[in-house]
């Protein structure tokens, strides 16, 4: 389990994942907020469309980033974040798409598309088989996490496309570490609903308020859904408390007055 690699191009700055880093046919990138168009709170890589920012900025960031990838604009595919268990599936040809309805993860075997989810303290995990040429990407805040929505993401790349879990390398990007995820016991509740066991390790209360640690939580999911911990990375980043606030966004450090990072995988 490895640190995200810190990279700098066309004056964009994101990380990329070793375990995803060595498969030529693969292009992936957690981007920071640096390297974009926007201005003001939403300086200046900012991918949040639901912001007083400006469409045309917000797509021209998204393009600038997918161009860093060697994506076409056009075949961008966003996620629609709501907190869901949804999951898209876009197999064998690509036919352009405009989420209306919530899509919290997307899987794909479909060569070009650049498969983009969004994160500003939540997780984005990217997924990907190198034998099968599927990709994934999902983003896993804790409700998607009481939901399960990665080991579903792992399962449908197994039903659909015949992966196998010990075939797939998995890399959980830049997220809020658990001395900032303060919150009230229904949370831990949840949690230990759905997870049970693991939770004593994972969750602490100080004070009044309970933490969890969501990035070990998720990394649980992983390998019980049958993904060799050889094959995991996880970053230590928080965009919470990060000394390098110029880099991150965070939901909890900035409320409503920010933009939000954009995380793509694509199957060159």
């Amino acid at each position: 389990m490895a640190e995200l690699r810190k990279n700098e191009k066309d004056g964009i700055t994101y990380y990329t994942a070793p375990q995803l880093e060595p498969y030529r046919d693969l292009a992936h990138g957690f981007f920071t907020r640096r390297g974009g168009v926007s201005g003001g709170v939403y300086d200046s890589l900012n991918f949040r469309f639901s912001s007083e920012d400006t469409q045309s900025n917000v797509l021209e960031n998204h393009r600038r980033a997918g161009a860093l990838l060697g994506a076409d604009e056009s075949k961008i595919v966003r996620t629609l974040q709501k907190h869901t268990d949804n999951i898209l599936v876009i197999r064998g040809e690509y036919i352009p798409y405009d989420p209306s309805e919530p899509v919290d993860a997307i899987v794909t075997d479909v060569r070009g598309l650049c498969l983009t989810a969004y994160f500003a303290d939540c997780q984005v995990v990217m997924l990907y088989d190198n034998k099968k040429k599927v990709c994934a990407i999902v983003h896993a805040g804790w409700r998607g996490v009481v939901n399960g929505i990665v080991k579903k993401t792992i399962q449908k790349m197994t039903d659909i496309f015949g992966c196998k879990a010990k075939d797939i390398s998995a890399a959980v990007g830049p997220s809020i570490c658990r001395r900032c995820f303060e919150c009230d016991e229904d949370v831990p509740i949840l949690l230990s609903q759905a997870y049970d066991r693991h939770m004593s390790e994972y969750i602490y209360k100080d004070g009044k308020k309970w933490h969890v640690d969501l990035k070990n939580i998720t990394y649980v999911a992983l390998t019980s859904s049958g993904i060799s911990p050889i094959n995991i990375d996880v970053s230590s980043l928080c965009p919470c408390c990060t000394t390098s606030e110029e880099l991150w966004w965070s939901h909890r450090r900035h409320k409503e007055q920010r933009g939000v990072q954009g995380a793509m995988i694509m199957i060159k």
